[in-house]
């Protein structure tokens, strides 16, 4: 896919008569790239920033080019979706430079904002380096700590950081808005936008990479950027450039990165892209990173994790086989079921030395009288695990707690628990009858569900399943949670097991990934019995 009003392109039949291409000023503003600017980093250091033909003629040339009636730009803003590594970062603090001192008025501000503090400065970092670099520049521009100043003009070029309220005092003649797919909200765009009123020619330059669908406000920008495309939305003010594979596109095929890269070659090599490729073949997770980060396709949250074929290769031993086991460190994690579902206790045995394999034993608990009613609904044989052994059945028609506690402390007595983690909500009462039956409250560890805590240990898990490392010993159970269990990542890649997007029941991985954020981080956030109130 590629959207965008090429050079010399004319506007639409209903505007025609009202926009005109100045070509001298398109010129002008393709020409100040290598005239006044030079690249930053790696083999490109202090060379002239020429322009790729994709980004002069698609880009900079009709956003400065194409005039109104009374001589100001036509293009109020420009919307521009690329994948990674086809230099936009450049692109956009070269945008931010000729903003400040392209137009030639006087107090000019020129705002760079972001999903937060750091990726906001990222730009006009960026251009403070061009700055530092070029004597042309520093004749006019000096750069402070924070900001880039122009004395002659009185303008400043800076990041706006934080939240909205506290920004009202703005009068905005330039925005550059970096990686829109990780903004939660437009509300600091909004303020920065209606600043802009009082301004002859403002530009907003909004550039990012394909994000998650259905979140945040660079979900939104992207839908409003396929109407105005195909006419849905009736805006002759906004430019919109999309480089993307097509949903139908084969994603393994380097024609495919071509059309998505318009740089590829150039700042991002196929070399990079094969070996990219070459490992989201063989982890499905890396599949939509893949998809988002370098064919700029906009990928579900939820993903298939664990190929059925990397999970078999982990198997060495017999599920069955324990005593091997005894005397090695163990940790185990616990993933309480409501009442009447599946329990998940695993006992998580570390590698023994550098490279080794980690060792896994798993009980899975659930209710007698709900067996028979499971396997006519769902298919699914728990009858049959029932009898080898793979599933016990509690008494009655609820989960008995009190007997998966009574199996925690037989395994207590059998093997080296260095500690036990399991979900901190919902957990208080098995927790304390745990301690109170003689487990040690000090190794009882309460395990957050969010990113923060279980994507560590979420990546241990898989780079041990993909290395053939996780000796599950074939548990039949475990094997069919593997198959179903989905992942979820936030937009900074951390990812975490994902019940509700799963095809079924996960429980024993999510309590494996208990047990392996136990050993990573031990008794950090401890079960306090005595605070407990029962």
């Amino acid at each position: 896919m590629l959207a965008a009003e090429s050079v010399p392109a004319p506007p639409p039949a209903s505007v025609r008569e009202a926009y005109w291409f100045d070509a001298a000023a398109a010129e002008a503003a393709a020409a100040f790239f290598p005239t006044y600017l030079c690249f930053t980093k790696d083999r490109w250091a202090g060379k002239p920033f020429h322009l790729e033909p994709w980004e002069a003629d698609n880009i900079i040339r009709p956003a400065f080019g194409w005039k109104r009636s009374n001589g100001t730009r036509r293009y109020r803003r420009v919307i521009v979706f690329v994948p990674r590594k086809n230099g936009k970062t450049e692109l956009a603090a070269g945008v931010g430079l000729l903003l400040l001192l392209g137009d030639g008025v006087y107090g000019p501000e020129v705002y760079s904002i972001a999903k937060d503090e750091d990726q906001a400065s990222i730009v006009v970092d960026k251009a403070a380096a061009m700055v530092r670099m070029r004597p042309e520049l520093r004749k006019h521009l000096t750069a402070l700590k924070s900001s880039i100043f122009c004395a002659e003009l009185q303008g400043v070029f800076k990041p706006l950081t934080g939240n909205a309220e506290g920004k009202h005092g703005l009068n905005a003649s330039g925005l550059v808005g970096d990686e829109v797919h990780e903004w939660r909200d437009g509300r600091l765009y909004t303020v920065v936008h209606q600043s802009e009123a009082a301004r002859e020619q403002p530009l907003e330059f909004l550039i990012s990479t394909a994000g998650i669908r259905n979140r945040g406000y660079g979900w939104e920008l992207w839908e409003e950027a396929l109407k105005i495309l195909d006419g849905s939305i009736d805006d002759p003010e906004t430019l919109v450039v999309i480089y993307a594979a097509d949903p139908g596109d084969d994603w393994t095929a380097e024609e495919t990165w071509r059309k998505a890269n318009p740089n590829l070659g150039v700042s991002v090599t196929l070399d990079y892209l094969r070996a990219e490729c070459r490992s989201a073949m063989r982890n499905p997770r890396l599949e939509n990173d893949f998809r988002r980060y370098h064919l700029n396709q906009w990928t579900a949250q939820a993903v298939r994790w664990i190929p059925i074929d990397a999970w078999e290769r982990c198997r060495r031993r017999d599920w069955r086989d324990e005593a091997a086991l005894v005397g090695r460190r163990c940790l185990v994690g616990v993933d309480l079921s409501s009442n009447r579902d599946i329990t998940a206790v695993c006992l998580y045995f570390p590698p023994a030395i550098d490279g080794g394999a980690a060792d896994v034993l798993w009980r899975y608990f659930v209710p007698a009288d709900t067996i028979e009613d499971r396997v006519r609904t769902t298919r699914v044989p728990y009858d049959l695990w029932v009898q080898e052994g793979a599933l016990i059945a509690t008494p009655g028609n609820i989960t008995d707690y009190e007997f998966v506690i009574a199996r925690v402390l037989d395994d207590a007595a059998v093997f080296d628990i260095a500690g036990l983690g399991i979900d901190r909500w919902n957990s208080s009462h098995f927790s304390t009858r745990l301690a109170d039956q003689g487990f040690p409250a000090e190794k009882i560890v309460l395990v957050g569900q969010g990113y923060a805590s279980l994507s560590e240990p979420a990546k241990v898990f898989e780079r041990l399943v993909f290395a053939g490392l996780f000796d599950h010993g074939g548990h039949p159970v475990s094997r069919w949670m593997a198959e179903n269990v989905a992942i979820t990542t936030d937009p900074a890649g951390n990812i975490k097991p994902a019940k509700d997007k799963s095809s079924e029941k996960i429980d024993g991985i999510a309590a494996a990934i208990d047990a392996i954020f136990v050993d990573l981080n031990g008794a950090d956030d401890p079960f306090d019995a005595s605070a407990m109130i029962i």
